[in-house]
């Protein structure tokens, strides 16, 4: 994945703003969008700053960067609902509880998606985040998951 180019970061800027409604959703756009422009493989290191900082905060950030990552991504799902796994790693649990926040989010449950992610220690927490800032910048780069799930 390469990192977004100023038009694609100018795009998920636009869309971040219009899914977070709250004030702590509009205080964690700059990370969110930070890690989501980044190429989710060299920019591991950055993005793992960021968790980190998210994870030493109150839990509010994490919770509100999950809500508008996952409202951003209620979009991208089959025509039966279901949200896309991308390549090989369709039944690994945390790409499952990935699904579980953008279903859970698509349907206005954002509270029982937290109590969800809420059941995993912290840093399950922070790699569920990790997961769908990967799968922001795979939308956003006009990557579509059916060809990359296709192609694996």
């Amino acid at each position: 994945m390469p990192d977004l180019t100023e038009q694609q970061v100018s795009e998920l800027t636009f869309a971040a703003e219009a899914a977070a409604v709250l004030p702590s959703q509009r205080a964690v756009l700059p990370t969110l969008c930070n890690m989501a422009r980044v190429d989710p493989q060299t920019g591991r290191k950055a993005n793992t700053a960021l968790l980190l900082d998210l994870l030493r905060g109150d839990k509010e950030g994490l919770r509100a960067a999950l809500q508008v990552a996952a409202r951003i991504l209620a979009g991208d799902t089959r025509p039966d609902g279901q949200v896309v796994s991308v390549g090989n790693s369709a039944h690994d649990p945390l790409m499952m509880l990935a699904h579980d926040i953008i279903q859970l989010s698509m349907r206005g449950e954002t509270d029982r998606a937290w109590a969800q992610v809420q059941q995993h220690p912290a840093s399950r927490q922070a790699a569920v985040l990790s997961v769908l800032a990967s799968y922001l910048n795979y939308h956003f780069a006009g990557l579509d998951p059916l060809v990359l799930a296709a192609t694996e």
